[in-house]
Parts: structure tokens; sequence; C-alpha cells
């Protein structure tokens, strides 16, 4: 029987360069790298029995790609070595189905009038199924489904929704000019300060002594820690030149900040004008600071 022999494949140096650089790459798929190398033996002049014993792969594999590769002449390479789409299997659940389903995920946590904590994929599923969306569906499909959009029913973050006063704008204008020009007034002998607290700083101490780094080996610090309670911290940021005045107490009274408003002030002769910038907290309002500041002016 005579033998037929294959069309020969000529590659181009670009093309070539490209399959070499496939082969060489370990993150390169191995089907895809055999692919490249039966066009690479291709280009050689090696035929096609003599490449499906060197690949030890069949020789059916070797003439489909070869042909796959002519056939698809006007494609970039890897389009060239990919398989052809696939229809795969009909979709068991319809696009409405789904939109339903992520839509009852963004819904409150309540499964048959009882209210959960959070939604979970089971109750999600049986809640589902409950409503008539789906006949049947797994824990497994729901989670996909919301991993597809990013959707994490289980998972809440806090935030703040503080009404802004009438005359927010105003305030944070004249804020951000006291910041402009205190190093003008700070030139002039005015002080510009920004004060705030913070509560619940847990005062902690390792439970050994730290180990330095040396030669070989990173620095150590112990794990195990020992709690001395909670403090308040109260501090004050020079806006000019970034020095902190700060106080740690037991509490945030409005005695403490009073006190600590004091100690401030006494920092620089009487006479000295001053500008502080704070919140609305209660203690900065509160009777004590309004005497001090009474006396403080005169």
């Amino acid at each position: 029987m005579p033998r037929c022999t294959p069309i020969p494949i000529s590659l181009t140096d670009k093309e070539r360069t490209q399959l070499e650089a496939l082969v060489r790459q370990h993150t390169t798929a191995q089907q895809l790298a055999t692919r490249a190398r039966i066009i690479l033996a291709a280009d050689a002049g090696t035929g096609v029995h003599e490449t499906a014993a060197t690949l030890q792969v069949s020789r059916s594999l070797v003439q489909r790609w070869r042909r796959r590769w002519r056939e698809r002449a006007d494609h970039p390479v890897l389009e060239r070595l990919s398989d052809c789409p696939r229809s795969g299997t009909p979709p068991t659940f319809t696009p409405e189905q789904i939109c339903a389903i992520i839509a009852l995920a963004c819904e409150p946590a309540v499964r048959e009038g009882v209210k959960l904590a959070r939604w979970t994929h089971e109750d999600l599923a049986k809640e589902a199924k409950a409503r008539g969306i789906v006949d049947a569906i797994s824990a497994h499909s729901i989670g996909r489904f919301l991993r597809e959009v990013d959707l994490k029913p289980h998972r809440v973050q806090g935030w703040i929704n503080t009404p802004r006063d009438g005359d927010f704008a105003e305030r944070c204008r004249d804020v951000c000019e006291t910041y402009r020009l205190a190093p003008e007034r700070a030139a002039e002998g005015i002080e510009t300060r920004s004060i705030d607290e913070m509560t619940g700083v847990q005062a902690l101490e390792r439970a050994a002594p730290t180990q330095r780094a040396r030669p070989g080996r990173a620095e150590r610090q112990e794990f195990e820690y020992i709690r001395h309670g909670t403090l308040t911290l109260i501090a004050t940021f020079c806006v000019v030149t970034g020095q902190v005045f700060y106080h740690l107490g037991e509490t945030r009274t409005s005695e403490d900040f009073a006190a600590y408003l004091a100690a401030l002030l006494a920092q620089r002769p009487a006479q000295t004008p001053w500008h502080l910038v704070m919140d609305n907290l209660n203690i900065h309002c509160s009777e004590a600071v309004v005497r001090l500041i009474a006396e403080a002016i005169g």
C-alpha cells in the first residue's frame, strides 16, 4: 500500500519563536506544550510516525493538530493550538431563576417567616425552593451563583450614617482655613492645635523579653502577652511642627479633659492666642471646660 506523505508545515521566525517559548515555559499546560512540539517537529521535517513515537502520543493526534494548524492559518498562535468551543451541557437554571436567587440573597434573611442572623447557602437553597423559584437546587450551586457576582450575604460591614448639619460646608471651610493659616499665625505667636481622643486602648505587655535579631536569625517576639486593662489617650497635634502632646489615663470625663486642656495651655504664656480644632464631643463643651476657657481669657 502506498504511504501518504503529510503536507509539510513551514513556520515563520515569529511563529517558531512563540512555539519554542511555550515549550520552555514551566507554566505552560502540558497539553498545549505537546501541541507546540508537534508543530515544531513538522517544521523540522519530522514525519507523523516519528513525531508520535518521540512524544509518545497517537498518530491520529499528530495528524489532527498538523491539520488544525494549517486550517487556522489566519489565527494567533495560541488560538491555533486551542480546542474548538464546545456546546457543553444545557444549563440547569435559566437566567431569570439565577437573577431571582441573587435578588433573594439581597433581601433581609427571613426563611419561612423566621428571621435569621445571616443568609447561608443552605438557607438560600431552601427558601428558593419554598418560594417556587426553582424545583431543586444545592447549596453548592447557590454559592457558585453568588461568587460570579461577588455577593457575600454572610458578611456585614459597619458604617456611620451621620447626618450633616446645614452649616457643615461653612464649618469645613473654617477648619481648612485654620490649618492653612497656621504657619503664618505661628510666626505671630499664635498656636494652632488639633485635639482628639482614643478610648479602649489595650495596655499589653509581652510575657517574655523580645530576642533581638542576629546573623542568621530574625528578631523573635513573644506571642503570649499580659493584659493590664484599657487606657484612654488624649492627644494634641501641633499643626505647624507636628509635635504631639498627650495624656494617658483610665477615664475620659469632662474633668479629665479640662485638666488636660489646662496642662496644654500652661505650656505657653497666659497671653498666647490659641486656635483649637476638635469635634463636638460633649466633654469638649462641658461646664468645667467653659469655666477654664473663661478664666484663661479673663
